[in-house]
């Protein structure tokens, strides 16, 4: 796994070459790919990354969601809540953007969203990252059991090896950069929108701001069972509608008419199941492969 491979080599950049500018280098990269992880994380909710369930959750448990401290039951149950209901009262992002209140009013300049960004960078984001556990908590108790374990193995086992940089650098991480990537994606998928934005980003782009082409957002929320990695076919079968640029996006967030924080576009939605494709036809038209 790619993202893994990153990982372990900004650990290890930091760990034998130990100073402030590769610390912060490390915070940045390692936060970045656990972004990534997250993304990875979202994808196995669907049941993408195996045709077996059990397995699926598995594997997405153990190499996604457990180490940045959640768990598939908890997530699950809060993102299947957000297919039902985008863009109404009972949408968590909705609710969860009208606590954050200024944070997320229309218009703003990108000077302050980066300004926020960076200020999570120094542990403001900290409390958004609470935020989100406390939102994702799974249901069943028993499964902050092996959540427990799997980080008690880690901190253990890197102490007893002497190399306490390791859990040091990945904890910051989830603290620090971590909420700051997650804070500027959720700026390219609902703001301002009573759907998605349906949205193109340069490979950079979608390094930096929404890892394992999460930029198709709209198209996931047409397709939430097709791949991500399939995502841009699902995009190909649908040529006429607009797709827009991050400079067009930014434009709009400048120059937006007044929206409140959390603001309430739809009272009622047909809900959708995370198990099931919203348009059998457009998946029929997507070869789909899972591991």
């Amino acid at each position: 796994m790619i993202d893994w491979l990153v990982i372990g080599t900004a650990f290890a950049v930091f760990t034998y070459n130990q100073n402030p500018i590769t610390f912060i280098l490390a915070i940045l990269v390692i936060g970045n790919r656990q972004h990534a992880l997250g993304l990875l994380g979202h994808d196995g909710t669907h049941y993408t990354l195996s045709y077996n369930r059990k397995l699926n959750d598995l594997i997405t448990n153990v190499f996604a969601w457990w180490p940045i401290g959640l768990t598939m039951s908890g997530y699950r149950n809060l993102h299947n809540m957000h297919h039902k209901f985008v863009g109404t009262p009972n949408d968590p992002e909705v609710i969860y953007k009208g606590l954050k209140a200024e944070q997320w009013h229309l218009p703003t300049k990108i000077k302050d969203v980066l300004r926020l960004a960076a200020k999570d960078l120094i542990g403001f984001g900290a409390n958004d990252y609470f935020t989100i556990l406390t939102y994702a908590k799974p249901t069943n108790k028993s499964s902050f059991f092996p959540l427990a374990v799997f980080h008690f193995t880690f901190i253990t086992a890197s102490l007893y090896a002497g190399i306490w940089q390791i859990p040091t650098v990945w904890y910051a991480s989830m603290l620090t950069a971590f909420p700051m990537y997650f804070r500027l994606r959720l700026w390219l998928e609902h703001q301002g929108t009573d759907f998605v934005h349906r949205l193109h980003l340069n490979k950079l782009e979608g390094a930096l701001l929404a890892p394992h082409l999460a930029w198709y957002h709209w198209e996931h929320h047409a397709c939430p069972t097709v791949p991500y990695c399939k995502l841009p076919e699902v995009r190909a079968l649908m040529p006429t509608e607009p797709v827009i640029t991050l400079k067009e996006l930014i434009y709009e967030f400048e120059n937006s008419e007044f929206i409140h924080a959390g603001a309430i576009f739809k009272d009622t939605q047909t809900a959708i199941t995370i198990s099931e494709p919203v348009n059998s036809d457009i998946k029929e038209g997507v070869h789909i492969k899972a591991a």
